[in-house]
């Protein structure tokens, strides 16, 4: 189970929210350490509605799954009007920083390491669609999703768009207002189509 943190440790943790890692369409993230010298990543979830619909997707679905190419909800914080997310650190960033090279000298990353990391996404996306209890379409799949621990494991996320699907639910479309592709899930038989995501 995730655990529940207080704002103000998650302030001391990130030293006033000062090491931005990112931005996202919900809120930024930012590097914070525990007393115990645990890294992590703390998701700062700003603006209202939305934000706060993506916190209780993030919380209830993330910390009930976990395999390797999922990234793992720590905790959370809920204190007041704060929404806050945090998860373990991934030293090697996101996988647009690995793939949209600004310059000639960035270190480019091997094929074999590149198959791996597509591999591992699929798997990730695959145990999203098949085998939790209620089937998850992620909705904002993007390199910028895709996260990268220090062994390069590709670990999918971002489920603040996720979407539990059941057989009686109708599909998902395009968000034009986001950079990112959804998956054409179409009916068939009434039943939902899962594996379109890429």
């Amino acid at each position: 189970m995730p655990i529940r943190f207080r704002y103000k440790e998650l302030e001391i943790a990130t030293n006033n929210f000062s090491v931005k890692l990112g931005q996202g369409g919900f809120g930024s993230v930012y590097k914070g350490v525990l007393p115990d010298g645990t890294q992590l990543a703390v998701k700062k979830l700003e603006g209202n509605g939305q934000g706060k619909k993506e916190f209780r997707a993030e919380v209830s679905i993330i910390g009930s799954i976990h395999h390797l190419n999922l990234v793992r909800l720590k905790g959370f914080c809920a204190d007041g009007t704060h929404r806050l997310l945090v998860y373990d650190y991934m030293a090697n960033n996101s996988l647009d920083k690995w793939i949209f090279k600004k310059k000639i000298s960035e270190f480019l990353l091997d094929w074999d390491t590149r198959f791996s990391i597509a591999l591992g996404t699929a798997k990730g996306l695959a145990y999203l669609h098949q085998e939790c209890d209620s089937k998850i379409v992620h909705c904002d799949m993007k390199p910028e999703n895709v996260l990268l621990d220090d062994h390069f494991i590709a670990k999918v996320s971002d489920f603040g768009l996720a979407k539990l699907m059941n057989r009686e639910q109708k599909p998902c479309f395009y968000n034009t207002k986001r950079n990112s592709w959804l998956p054409p899930c179409t009916r068939v038989d009434n039943k939902l189509c899962y594996i379109r995501e890429k």
